[in-house]
């Protein structure tokens, strides 16, 4: 417990008892690519039936015989996709910047993923989860809202490919919550663009 003469760590600094006991990558380590990639298949189908149902319901999708599937609507789809990745990585870099942090942003061409981190800045265990699933979350809600807000026309079934994409693309963040979730709320964490550190007090 801190007591009144303790120092505050700055922003984004470690307290100075603190010690590394995990450092966690993906790019390294092949057989947990694949690993991730097979639940990423496993989440796509999950979520695919999820939101499909809410287009169908929530979405009012227009009649089978008004559905178009031709090059505009293929760009569009291509398009979505596309801007999905984009801001979910923006909307980790929104949560990085609530939390202190200045986001940088980029490309790992390795494993072709795009990312948003913080270079050496730590947070508390629950302020990294809030980081990690703000897209899934966040994403979500805009999506189901979208779909009720635009529902009877075409545009509900693009929203729910992009709900899919982004659900099941989160299942890195997933994975890395789940990780951290291990280990007590003091822990602090650092993000890097294709892992993370965890530290804990020292004996």
């Amino acid at each position: 417990m801190q007591t009144i003469n303790d120092q505050i760590p700055a922003s984004g600094a470690l307290p100075e008892n603190y010690q590394e006991v995990l450092s966690w990558n993906v790019t390294g380590k092949p057989m947990q690519v694949i690993a991730l990639n097979v639940f990423g298949v496993i989440l796509f189908i999950l979520f695919g039936m999820v939101f499909s149902r809410m287009a169908g319901s929530l979405g009012m999708l227009p009649a089978e015989g008004e559905v178009r599937l031709g090059l505009v609507e293929i760009s569009l789809a291509v398009v979505g996709i596309l801007v999905t990745f984009v801001f979910h990585e923006l909307t980790h870099g929104l949560a990085m910047q609530m939390f202190g942090a200045r986001p940088k942003y980029g490309i790992l061409w390795k494993g072709l993923m795009l990312y948003a981190t913080s270079p050496g800045y730590a947070y508390r265990r629950n302020n990294y989860v809030v980081i990690a699933l703000a897209p899934f979350v966040f994403i979500s809600m805009l999506v189901v809202l979208g779909m009720w807000i635009l529902q009877g026309t075409t545009w509900v079934a693009l929203l729910a490919l992009c709900g899919v994409v982004n659900a099941s693309g989160a299942v890195g963040d997933m994975w890395m919550t789940l990780i951290v979730l291990r280990y007590a709320a003091p822990a602090y964490v650092m993000d890097e663009r294709d892992g993370i550190r965890v530290f804990l007090p020292g004996s």
